[in-house]
């Protein structure tokens, strides 16, 4: 698995971040310690692009939640992009259509999280 980490809006701290590969037992290490750095400075606005995933499990949906959980405590926010049709299924079948926001573009993503919450 690889992470990208690009910083969109520094003022309102908006992040981008990019998974690419499998996300699941035995690679969702890296992905909580991401996740756990946005997590130690100011409120983020994270938009996670889950396009480049080609494959996970109970354990990266698992870190994914917890991820939001984390952020959403601490103030910021998270949006979806990049969602495909195997994602989307995962969505529908965990019932988190209602958790994570899903929009088409990082530029949507962008617009949604300038928004006051």
């Amino acid at each position: 698995m690889k992470l990208a980490l690009t910083v969109m809006n520094s003022s309102t701290n908006i992040q981008l971040l990019s998974i690419l590969g499998h996300v699941g037992e035995g690679s969702v290490t890296p992905l909580g310690e991401e996740f756990e750095k946005l997590c130690e400075g100011p409120a983020v606005k994270l938009i996670l692009d889950v396009k480049g995933i080609k494959g996970i499990d109970s354990s990266g949906i698992g870190e994914l939640i917890k991820a939001r959980n984390d952020i959403i405590k601490r103030g910021g926010q998270v949006v979806l992009i990049g969602v495909n049709s195997r994602i989307e299924r995962l969505i529908d079948i965990s019932g988190l259509h209602n958790y994570f926001p899903i929009v088409s573009s990082v530029e949507d993503a962008v617009q949604l999280l300038g928004q006051p919450i």
